[in-house]
């Protein structure tokens, strides 16, 4: 008897190339094939890596992450210190793994959050994370105009990216103890609207697929990894999924991340197109940040895994 062995396609996370001619311009060839190539991705794993070589260069991306290490290598009396105007999202978060500074995005958050640790000034860190940052804001809005139009809704579009409040944190995550046993961030659903992280050449950065698999993020230097989060399952009706997520750390290396974290203030809710009767309202008016401090008050006891559809799906 003849045994037939069957080779699995282990699925890997949708790579979606920006530096197509005209792709940015709506309404181009170019920019309706990136279109069907976003939303598919988003649909099926609720992320892809977008590949961004023309907006971001080896030696940017390398002056960046040096002046990351530079940032986390100050006392820990002064990063506790770090400016919070918006509790729970800006400021110092630490644990046993990982640790992280954030601050808002515009000129004057960003100006006060240099300046804390750089009494001076730092223009490195000024002009790199500046370049970042307009890249990165300027990716959301290009995939969130794409979404709104493959789902005719853009007519909201406008109120949506009023609406639209983001922070830049940065991520340290220390060498493994033990390499075998991996450690890091379990996994979860950010309690945002999108994320979109960057990072350096350590591994560790895995997603969660719809056929219960993990797997990594293999990024490139010019990369940056989008995700859908909680905010936009609950607009999209459950269309796309908040992608979930944990970092298991295997190398012997500190890995270093940032990213622009985006939330909507006031309510979230599924525009009327979304709604029709095949596919029923499943959630409630969604505030996001409310549901940001639920969930830190309340983390001991729902734990890291808890879900905006416990929070508020009907």
């Amino acid at each position: 008897m003849s045994v037939t062995s069957v080779t699995q396609t282990v699925p890997k996370i949708p790579v979606v190339d920006f530096s197509q001619e005209d792709c940015l311009k709506p309404g181009t060839s170019s920019w309706l094939s990136v279109r069907g190539n976003v939303c598919r991705s988003l649909e099926e794993f609720g992320c892809f890596m977008a590949v961004l070589p023309n907006k971001v260069s080896p030696e940017l991306h390398d002056s960046m992450f040096g002046t990351l290490k530079e940032l986390f290598d100050f006392p820990i009396e002064t990063k506790a210190q770090t400016p919070q105007e918006q509790p729970l999202i800006d400021g110092h978060v630490t644990g046993p793994f990982h640790e992280s500074l954030a601050t808002g995005t515009d000129s004057e958050k960003s100006q006060i959050f240099e300046h804390h640790f750089w009494a001076n000034g730092n223009d490195q860190y000024r002009e790199t994370a500046d370049v970042y940052r307009k890249v990165m804001a300027e990716l959301n809005q290009v995939v969130t105009r794409m979404v709104f139009e493959n789902y005719n809704v853009e007519k909201y579009l406008d109120d949506h990216v009023q609406s639209t409040v983001s922070t830049l944190r940065f991520n340290k995550y220390k060498k493994p103890e033990k390499i075998e046993t991996g450690q890091g961030l379990s996994g979860h659903t950010d309690k945002t609207f999108t994320t979109i992280l960057h990072q350096n050449h350590v591994k560790g950065l895995e997603i969660y697929t719809k056929d219960n698999k993990w797997i990594g993020f293999d990024p490139l230097p010019s990369s940056f990894l989008f995700m859908a989060c909680d905010g936009f399952q609950v607009w999209s009706n459950d269309r796309i999924s908040s992608c979930k997520h944990r970092v298991n750390l295997k190398e012997n290396e500190e890995r270093y991340s940032f990213g622009l974290f985006s939330y909507l203030e006031g309510v979230t809710r599924a525009p009327d197109k979304l709604t029709a009767d095949d596919h029923p309202v499943k959630y409630k008016p969604l505030h996001m940040l409310d549901y940001v401090q639920f969930y830190v008050a309340n983390y001991r006891n729902v734990g890291v895994g808890f879900s905006v559809k416990e929070y508020c799906g009907v």
